[in-house]
């Protein structure tokens, strides 16, 4: 007897337990179809699965697979994120279905051989949530280049302007942001500042707010992508951001930047740089998920950390998470994204955005779904059923196989429980039914 059942968390309605002979859903009649959306899964699992043919597949075997293992990778960090935030809407995201009326499904594109799921509700988190971070990035840096793109076009160029101040270990990181955000008000607003900017022919901005924890403790920085209509000298530019800037960070009671290390300026070729590192192919979506250089950890990386066992890292994930909750990942200056021809695109639109190519594969019955949260294994699942797509093999059946065999194993007293209650239920009914 196999049991596809999940035990009851905390503050959850009793799940009973499902045996081979009624896996199918109420809303189904076909329990093979339930599961998979195709022949039986469960039916056709045996021992001697067939072993992968990885010969003449190529590159395309290569690269998928090393794809899929990063989705696993941020599935898993979600589920990190899940235990250090229990109160925020990542606990609910790609876990939850939408409809209760169907079970999760699947959907496959041919096109790009990667799988994904529906049905599911999505947090939209960009700051706590590495798997919405990923979609809603990868939406941000298609944004960035129709825009820098559409300014070249129209004749102008874009700068790449890196905006600090000092800090040090120990200092709060929600009074250095609130501190940042003053001083680059004072710095926009400034009566001289705006007059230069506009003799330069400054058209807008892009901000981007990024931060590190090092040997020094917290370091919000920003990263700010200028448009000029004509092309400017940089030095002298960053000669005049920098007294400025200074200036600000002192009007905002922060700790003054020195000249050199407070301000910099970048020409178009880094600026591209800057966004090209937004892709999801490298992992470099953000300055959030991206690896911190110099020793520097990004949140990221301490949500790493924190899976790996350090409390302290996770105790300063929550610190982030506390700072940078309902922060815009971007903030466009007013007018540019019209000017710019670039649609607005909220990051729950992004985060919920599903690949218009992809058709559905199959649907996985409610049982199945349970054990394969249980374990941990929704980024498994989505990477086997895409190589079993390549070589016909079957990893996706031997997964759930394996996994079933685990629960029963490793619940077997919940098991016997749920048998006993089930049995005085039926014996209930049939006394009600004789009555």
């Amino acid at each position: 007897m196999t049991i596809l059942a999940q035990p009851c968390p905390k503050n959850a309605a009793y799940i009973a337990p499902y045996t081979k002979s009624n896996i199918s859903s109420s809303n189904n009649t076909n329990p093979s179809k339930n599961i998979t959306g195709r022949a039986s899964a469960l039916g056709k699992i045996t021992k001697s699965a067939s072993k992968p043919v990885f010969k003449g597949l190529g590159d395309d075997f290569v690269i998928l697979r090393s794809k899929a293992c990063l989705r696993v990778k941020r599935f898993l960090l979600q589920d990190e994120a899940c235990r250090l935030l229990p109160a925020e809407r990542v606990n609910n995201c790609l876990k939850n279905r939408i409809s209760k009326e169907k079970g999760v499904v699947v959907k496959y594109n041919k096109v790009t051989k990667t799988a994904s799921y529906s049905n599911l509700q999505t947090c939209g988190s960009v700051w706590n949530c590495p798997v919405c971070a990923a979609k809603i990035s990868e939406q941000r840096r298609s944004e960035l280049k129709k825009g820098i793109a559409q300014h070249r076009k129209n004749g102008g160029y874009v700068y790449l302007l890196t905006l600090t101040n000092s800090h040090h270990f120990g200092d709060n990181l929600e009074q250095l942001m609130a501190g940042q955000k003053k001083a680059l008000k004072y710095l926009w607003s400034d009566r001289k500042t705006k007059e230069h900017f506009a003799e330069l022919g400054k058209v807008g901005h892009i901000t981007a707010n990024e931060v590190t924890h090092g040997k020094n403790g917290w370091h919000p920085h920003m990263h700010i992508l200028l448009f000029f209509d004509a092309a400017v000298d940089i030095k002298a530019l960053q000669k005049f951001i920098a007294e400025y800037w200074q200036h600000c960070c002192k009007k905002a009671k922060l700790k003054e930047p020195s000249l050199e290390h407070g301000c910099d300026i970048t020409d178009g070729k880094f600026a591209d740089r800057y966004v090209s590192k937004w892709g999801l192919e490298e992992e470099m979506t953000k300055g959030h998920i991206k690896k911190g250089r110099e020793g520097g950890n990004t949140p990221f990386d301490l949500l790493r950390l924190s899976e790996a066992g350090c409390e302290r890292s996770g105790r300063l994930f929550q610190q982030y998470a506390a700072a940078y909750k309902g922060k815009r990942q971007l903030s466009w200056s007013s007018g540019l994204k019209k000017l710019l021809l670039v649609e607005e695109v909220t990051d729950k639109e992004a985060a919920e955005s599903e690949d218009e190519d992809s058709i559905e594969e199959q649907e996985l019955a409610l049982e199945i779904w349970r054990l394969i949260l249980i374990y941990k294994k929704r980024g498994e699942v989505l990477k086997a059923i895409e190589l079993d797509r390549l070589d016909n093999a079957n990893r996706f059946d031997m997964l759930i196989e394996d996994l079933a065999q685990r629960y029963v194993i490793e619940y077997q007293d919940k098991i016997m429980r749920d048998a006993d209650m089930i049995s005085s239920r039926a014996e209930y009914l049939e006394q009600v039914e004789m009555s």
